[in-house]
């Protein structure tokens, strides 16, 4: 990320890539010990295949700090959960306002 100027911000790649938010409250409900195929990442976020993989979500989701991807040798490579990450710190405590608020709504 380059700076506030830049159109590398979280919110812009978030914005770019059409099912990032579902990938990513999704990601906010996983078990952080697991690790997941590309594959099983998009059955639970419930969002095609081609969106996050080929589309690049999963590849920007993981500069952004939100997952780690580990590469294993002839295999498709497994991501888990980055809940250690200041981002993730800062998605999670966004959720948790934003559940917050609408659980006051009248």
């Amino acid at each position: 990320m380059d700076g506030p100027d830049s159109d590398d911000t979280a919110w812009h790649v978030v914005a770019e890539h059409d099912d990032a938010a579902a990938l990513i409250d999704t990601l906010l409900e996983l078990d952080s010990e697991a690790s997941f195929t590309k594959t099983e990442l998009s059955d639970r976020a419930d969002v095609p295949l081609k969106s996050l993989y080929l589309n690049g979500t999963l590849d920007a989701i993981t500069e952004l700090g939100l997952l780690e991807k580990r590469e294993r040798d002839g295999e498709e490579p497994l991501y888990s959960v980055a809940d250690d990450s200041d981002a993730f710190a800062a998605a999670r405590s966004f959720g948790n306002v934003i559940r917050a608020a609408a659980s006051t709504d009248p």
